[in-house]
């Protein structure tokens, strides 16, 4: 189940009447809004004090308002409310029917005729809509979902006193940053998203439930968490150690078991995992390498990812127009949240488009990318929330979470989206993304392999373990050279080789590793040049080709192997001709025979 409820927008619903019976049309006033929102932070606990200032004017001379409500949901709690008019105080009406809270307002004595103007002022606390996590602020602010008679709202957002916090992620960007105030004048979204600090780290522990029931020995690949151009892994523990470690096609850091026959073992993983805004440079090289295998089978069809009618969807020509259709074709279905239902992909949604869950959203965006010859694949990980009711995680579950990637060719990276959450949540995921979601598992070769994290299950049991945490983590360990011999003496005709050994035992990805080789009087060459990057617990091996400079200058060479400031090799080599070395050669040939051929003599001579 790869399920993850969101945010749900907070709507706010205006039921405007008369006060006699007649119904008040958009047409007869206009309305404009100003919301402040007030955050707080002391030590863990966040508060946000909102006010809103309301103008109603009437538009024509024989109709107002009289009365005015505000509907939020439920996990929007609101408490502490006032309201006011301009004639004085008002005593709201508040509703809780179990699915929504709801503000009834009267006007005391409302201003009648045209062109005048109706305020009321309202204050209150409300929750979720800040919050601090790990590293982060994060600020969630819904809009008025109808905006027929607005003629101006304006969001303002005051930081708590003393902030040095700067603003990372904002969908959509603000109108104005004045010191501790931003501003948002006439949004045109149904939720104003914030994220302040370009770096948040979560504390990890994952465990991979591993059986083989077969008679014969058998080996198993896990996914561990991989490093991506947002993310990046720490390994602070991984038992038991695997017999090997590498990348896969698909850039997944796979770790390989080997079990015996009707044996168990158990992989715990506790691992750090930071995520930043910001791209990350060391990638970049091995982004490059990646993606040019990966186009030999990011179009492929797949069983998942494949619509035999085609011609029945709409001309989607974009990226942007498949991100559009599948948002508003589909809807999340959250009854299907926790069951163990199967994976319907991109053909049959469509059949019963009301019946989604987060991978259908993928499926039905990787196929129709695929389909317009767009590079796409499948991110299963987990989407992070700290909502008790928003995130769908038991003691016995492990519900994680699923998005679409594209390649973006001009800036020769994978770029994410989330039709999911932006359908669920109204916030943009299509023009820049969060810092809530981890990568367990990259699906671009298959739409099903390899499993992430938290499918690896027997029994049913809590596999996932992930809390932010303020502290950023620390790399540790070295990497480990281990030298192959270099002969004393060598001719100037042969070439010859030996072997660097690289094992990466720092506890993050080492990107780019080349050797620095210094000789004189000597040729030397690499293969390969340069390892882009290992994985922690990986070993590598270059071959050290050397040869004699046909130019040397005398009858010593020299030879220094250094990386990462260490040295791991200073030889002096002899230098001698073909000739001497053959003569050499075939006098101890001579000699070696000579002497066997003295001890067969005395032994017969014995006999």
């Amino acid at each position: 189940e790869f399920m993850v409820r969101r945010i749900q927008v907070l709507l706010l619903v205006f039921l405007l009447f008369l006060l006699s019976s007649t119904k008040i049309l958009a047409a007869d006033f206009k309305s404009d809004y100003q919301v402040e929102y007030f955050l707080g932070k002391t030590d863990n606990i966040t508060t946000a004090k909102v006010i809103f200032t309301i103008n109603i004017t009437n538009l024509n001379s024989d109709v107002y308002v009289k009365k005015f409500s505000i509907a939020f949901p439920k996990n929007y709690l609101i408490s502490q409310i006032t309201a006011a008019d301009d004639k004085g105080v008002v005593n709201p009406n508040v509703v809780n029917d179990g699915e929504k809270i709801l503000l009834n307002l009267e006007f005391n004595d409302p201003a009648i005729g045209r062109d005048t103007t109706n305020s009321f002022h309202l204050a209150f606390l409300q929750e979720k809509i800040f919050d601090v996590s790990g590293n982060i602020w994060e600020l969630i602010i819904p809009t008025l979902e109808n905006q027929t008679s607005v003629s101006g709202y304006r969001a303002i957002v005051y930081l708590p006193d003393n902030s040095d916090r700067k603003i990372s992620i904002a969908k959509p960007r603000p109108s104005l940053i004045q010191g501790n105030k931003i501003i948002w004048e006439n949004p045109q979204v149904k939720t104003i998203y914030a994220v302040f600090g370009d770096e948040q780290y979560y504390q990890s522990k994952f465990t991979y439930h591993l059986y083989n029931p077969k008679l014969v020995p058998v080996y198993t690949d896990v996914a561990l968490p991989p490093d991506t151009d947002y993310q990046k892994i720490f390994v602070n523990q991984l038992n038991p150690l695997p017999s090997q470690v590498f990348l896969d096609d698909d850039g997944n850091y796979m770790a390989r078991y080997n079990l015996f026959p009707k044996s168990k073992v158990d992989v715990v993983l506790d691992a750090g995992i930071s995520l930043t805004t910001k791209r990350r440079d060391e990638f970049r090289t091995l982004n490059n390498i990646l993606i040019q295998k990966q186009k030999s089978f990011l179009l492929s069809p797949q069983p998942l990812w494949q619509i035999n009618q085609i011609d029945k969807i709409p001309l989607l020509s974009q990226v942007s127009d498949i991100y559009k259709y599948v948002t508003s074709s589909l809807k999340y279905n959250y009854d299907r949240v926790g069951k163990n239902e199967e994976r319907k992909g991109a053909e049959k949604v469509l059949l019963n488009p009301s019946d989604a869950v987060c991978t259908e959203f993928s499926d039905l965006f990787v196929a129709l990318a695929r389909e317009k010859g767009i590079y796409s694949r499948e991110i299963q990980g987990y989407g992070f929330t700290r909502d008790n009711q928003l995130r769908p995680i038991s003691l016995t579950s492990d519900i994680l979470h699923s998005w679409p990637e594209y390649y973006q060719e001009a800036s020769q990276q994978w770029i994410s989206i989330d039709p999911t959450w932006e359908n669920t949540s109204g916030i943009d995921y299509y023009n820049s993304f969060d810092l809530n979601h981890i990568v367990l598992a990259i699906h671009g070769k298959s739409a099903e392999y390899p499993y992430p994290a938290g499918m690896y299950k027997i029994n049913k049991s809590q596999d996932i373990v992930i809390n932010p945490v303020s502290l950023p983590f620390r790399e540790i360990g070295e990497i480990e050279v281990d030298m192959g011999k270099i002969e004393s003496q060598i001719n100037d005709k042969k070439t010859y080789q030996t072997t660097i050994t690289i094992t990466n035992n720092k506890n993050v990805y080492v990107y780019n590793i080349r050797p620095d080789i210094r000789a004189t009087n000597l040729n030397v060459s690499l293969n390969p040049t340069v390892i882009v990057a290992m994985v922690p617990m990986e070993k590598k091996t270059f071959v050290l080709n050397y040869q004699v400079d046909p130019k040397h200058q005398n009858n010593e060479g020299f030879i220094k192997v250094s990386m990462n400031n260490h040295n791991y090799l200073d030889e002096k080599v002899k230098i001698i001709t073909y000739a001497q070395d053959m003569g050499f050669k075939v006098g101890m040939i001579v000699i070696g025979g000579s002497i066997i051929f003295f001890f067969i003599k005395r032994l017969f001579k014995k006999k």
